[in-house]
């Protein structure tokens, strides 16, 4: 595999400057590779690969100044610097000149983000990770949880420890999280995303800066008990505007838009939601602008969701993940996840 070749910096100092500085020197996507006790061996955390969520990064950030000596190696991808440094920091998912990087993670590997994509995965195969976790936040406010495509009990132990769900998705984006289904030789290897709370939650940095001790401290990943607290729920479904439809948030409905979403949506995180709640009210179109695939492309939005006098209502519970206040993510990713309850 030819092309882009990502630098790695290894041992990397303590440094006091404020997080946006340190970030300035790097200059672009990086490693840093903590060297361990048994360098025969690596763990993987990634964060970054969307610009404006730093809690992995500023959690590192402040671990890094404790001179960490990890029981193995430890490298750790900050991947979307450009973005993260973009005025104001980190506020921009990515450059408007880029594509989304963790949309970018299956081929064809056209143009920077494709590039940069290749070479993360060419350092993966290359190393053999006993573990692969990508950092995150999460589009609105809400508690940690976890996603993976695939069940494995490395997974569910380490997931147990910072969240109480763990998401197993069919759907298929192109995102980091799916190399062991479409890289065989990442296919026995334990990867999952550990979205850590909202952006500007101080919780959120804590959960990632718990991560990192975790991986430097644990001898064997293997040995850890699972979490029998986790709650493993399975095959979310991506609701999203159809094409061409107009989203917007406030404490009533919005003239002229197709749905206007309730201003604090992202209390919807947390917690079963009830049928009895509204979600936002919807325009002449009804549930005609909003749709909500499965990984096979079998869409269900009329078995989620009803109109009652022009308010959008669950038809059953639902656990709603990553609902956003932000309409232009809205827009350009998604509303929400929701997994049907009972």
């Amino acid at each position: 595999m030819e092309g882009l070749s990502l630098p790695v910096i290894t041992d990397p100092p303590d440094d006091h400057r404020e997080v946006e500085a340190w970030l300035q020197t790097l200059g672009g996507p990086v490693w840093l590779m903590l060297e361990g006790e048994d360098d025969r061996r690596c763990r993987v955390v990634t964060t970054l690969l969307h610009g404006n969520e730093p809690s992995g990064t500023l959690a590192l950030h402040r671990w890094l100044v404790e001179r960490p000596r990890p029981r193995t190696r430890l490298a750790v991808l900050l991947a979307n610097v450009r973005g993260a440094l973009s005025h104001p920091a980190f506020t921009h998912r990515h450059t408007p000149d880029d594509r989304d990087l963790n949309r970018c993670f299956r081929p064809p590997f056209e143009g920077p983000g494709g590039e940069l994509a290749r070479a993360i995965i060419q350092d993966l195969e290359a190393w053999a990770p006993e573990c692969v976790i990508d950092l995150h936040n999460t589009s609105g406010n809400g508690p940690a949880f976890a996603v993976t495509t695939r069940r494995h009990p490395v997974v569910e132990a380490l997931a147990g420890r910072f969240c109480e769900q763990l998401i197993v998705t069919d759907l298929r984006l192109g995102s980091l999280m799916e190399l062991p289904l479409l890289r065989p030789r990442l296919a026995d290897c334990p990867v999952f995303t550990l979205e850590c709370g909202g952006a500007l939650q101080p919780a959120a940095r804590d959960v990632a800066d718990g991560l990192y001790r975790l991986l430097a401290e644990c001898p064997d990943l293997t040995a850890l008990p699972f979490a029998a607290g986790l709650e493993v729920l399975v095959h979310p479904l991506r609701v999203e505007l159809r094409p061409g439809a107009s989203v917007a948030y406030d404490r009533a409905a919005r003239p002229g838009v197709d749905v206007t979403l309730w201003a604090r949506i992202d209390e919807h995180n947390r917690g079963v939601t009830s049928p009895a709640a509204p979600l936002g009210w919807l325009g002449h179109q009804g549930l005609a602008c909003l749709q909500a695939r499965d990984g096979d492309g079998r869409e269900h939005v009329g078995e989620l969701f009803c109109v009652r006098e022009g308010r959008l209502h669950a038809r059953r519970p639902l656990r709603l993940f990553m609902a956003t206040t932000n309409s232009e993510i809205a827009r350009s990713d998604c509303l929400f996840y929701a997994v049907p309850l009972g």
